[in-house]
């Protein structure tokens, strides 16, 4: 078993590894916004791509916020939260939004119904400083636009070697079965050429990018989180991940994702490297990483995908030390 597998185990999500989703409202205007939520706090963090606004809300301040605006409304903070999260990430029809936005504060007024009763909410996040802007969307972006053309030369390298077993299959006297499947070798600029003149090319350009963070998208963003989380931590030390006081203790640690300021020359980097601004409404209770022991923030389609790469990393390691069982075999004499 891989240390990076137990390193995935152990590690807790925060708001960086949540990946972007649109937010598309009725009048017509478009913003992105990511969230992460446990059972008695959230963070919000939404973006024009022009400003980025940022909120942090938990315990009494929370509490009170939702009795403000629900004055005849009880039920568990857990629920509420759950309430408050279905409708931001689902975006139902049935859910009113109203929002409200300047240079130094953004409100969204979420209106809703639980168990029948009529729910509201408003989030009051807080212009954020440049660093969160860089570290959670642009060069996040700047590394999936990297990989995914990386992932397309491999995927040109398979087609060629595919040309190549069809080139080899008819040398030998094959012919497909019905005409309208035979293909023409894979050119790459061809392609490229047809892509960039295509009706699909024109409606992306004027689409302004609203598509970008599909559920796939959405996915390698993740992925490219965590990884970075992990070269961050790595190499793991073998108390911390043999250790279960931490994970028990939910200690306050520091975000998963080292600050992009560091990986830049110091001529581009901005000289104000303070901590990320939050809104003064954060309450001083637990914070929401000490709270994730308490309760797992991770969907059940997360949860499915960890468990997915878990058995992916241990087929790797047993491939592995299949190789050096062979290896060994050999010198045998």
């Amino acid at each position: 078993m891989t240390s990076e597998l137990l390193w995935r185990r152990h590690w807790k999500p925060d708001l960086y590894a949540c990946p972007w989703k649109p937010l598309d409202l009725a009048d017509g205007k478009h913003y992105l916004i990511k969230s992460k939520f446990d059972d008695s706090s959230y963070e919000l963090l939404v973006t024009d791509l022009s400003r980025f606004w940022y909120e942090s809300l938990s315990g009494s301040k929370l509490k009170s916020r939702v009795s403000a605006l629900n004055p005849c409304f009880e039920a568990p903070l857990s629920t509420i939260l759950d309430q408050i999260k279905e409708n931001l990430l689902n975006q139902d029809k049935k859910t009113q939004f109203n929002l409200s936005a300047s240079d130094d504060k953004f409100v969204l007024e979420i209106n809703s119904q639980l168990a029948g009763i009529p729910f509201c909410y408003s989030f009051h996040a807080e212009l954020a400083n440049q660093e969160m802007g860089r570290d959670h969307l642009t060069v996040p972006l700047l590394v999936m636009i990297g990989e995914m053309y990386r992932q397309q030369k491999e995927l040109f390298k398979v087609l060629e070697a595919k040309d190549n077993q069809i080139k080899d299959y008819k040398s030998q006297g094959a012919k497909v079965s019905r005409k309208y499947l035979e293909t023409l070798p894979f050119d790459s600029v061809a392609f490229y050429n047809n892509m960039t003149t295509s009706k699909g090319f024109e409606e992306e350009v004027k689409s302004f990018g609203e598509k970008t963070f599909t559920s796939e998208a959405q996915e390698l963003y993740r992925d490219i989180i965590t990884k970075q989380s992990w070269l961050k931590s790595s190499p793991v030390k073998s108390d911390k991940i043999t250790s279960s006081e931490e994970s028990i203790n939910g200690k306050p640690s520091d975000p998963s994702v080292e600050s992009w300021a560091n990986r830049f020359p110091g001529s581009v980097v901005p000289k104000d490297n303070s901590p990320n601004k939050i809104s003064p409404e954060k309450s001083d209770g637990k914070s929401p990483a000490s709270s994730s022991s308490e309760a797992s923030p991770l969907k059940d389609s997360e949860l499915l995908r960890r468990q997915a790469l878990e058995r992916k990393l241990e087929l790797e390691a047993a491939k592995e030390q299949e190789k050096g069982k062979k290896k060994k075999r050999k010198l045998k004499f």
